[in-house]
């Protein structure tokens, strides 16, 4: 239970807290709990997996709207830093304006897109129960599609439950090998401008 602990939290803290920017593979990570829930790692069913799961993301989006809906305009004025770029409100707010109300549907399924989505929806001010509706759509559609795709592909491949003692420390790499390697790139051209 302590595994899908971490796979809630993680959901919730990508959007929430901007995570996402940093720790790129929340589908990944979506995938691979259908994954194990169809080998029995989990000790509850995924018919119960995906409606917390959609919770938590939903949760998530909630926390990164309000944090939008309070930094505001300011937003716009913070300096880049090693975890957040302006190009990334660039990216998803012209994803936002070519796709209106459905990038809140679709940007769910965009890595930056996913995690800005949140802010600037919060920072531009969209109506609360618009954001709420949209957010429930896409989300409920993300989780699904992604924890019964790998529910599925785990049951295919029952053997698969043999190598998770590789598979998942790989993807643990994968997924915090890019947040050091941005730190540590950002504290070299730092030290390299001074």
């Amino acid at each position: 239970m302590g595994g899908l602990a971490i796979v809630i939290a993680l959901t919730y803290v990508e959007t929430g807290f901007l995570i996402g920017l940093v720790v790129p593979g929340g589908e990944t990570l979506i995938f691979t709990t259908g994954v194990l829930a169809s080998t029995g790692v989990f000790d509850i069913s995924v018919y119960w997996i995906i409606p917390i799961l959609i919770v938590s993301a939903c949760l998530g989006d909630m926390t990164g709207y309000l944090i939008g809906r309070k930094l505001g305009p300011r937003l716009y004025k913070m300096n880049d830093r090693w975890y957040f770029k302006k190009r990334y409100l660039r990216k998803a707010e012209e994803f936002y304006q070519d796709k209106g109300a459905m990038a809140l549907i679709l940007g769910r399924f965009v890595p930056v897109i996913r995690t800005m989505n949140p802010l600037l929806s919060g920072a531009g001010k969209i109506r609360t129960k618009y954001f709420f509706l949209y957010v429930i759509i896409g989300v409920t559609i993300y989780i699904v599609a992604l924890v019964l795709l790998g529910y599925f592909l785990g049951g295919q491949f029952p053997s698969i439950q043999d190598y998770l003692g590789y598979i998942l420390p790989g993807l643990v790499l994968l997924l915090i090998a890019p947040v050091v390697i941005k730190y540590y790139r950002s504290k070299k051209k730092k030290k390299d401008s001074e």
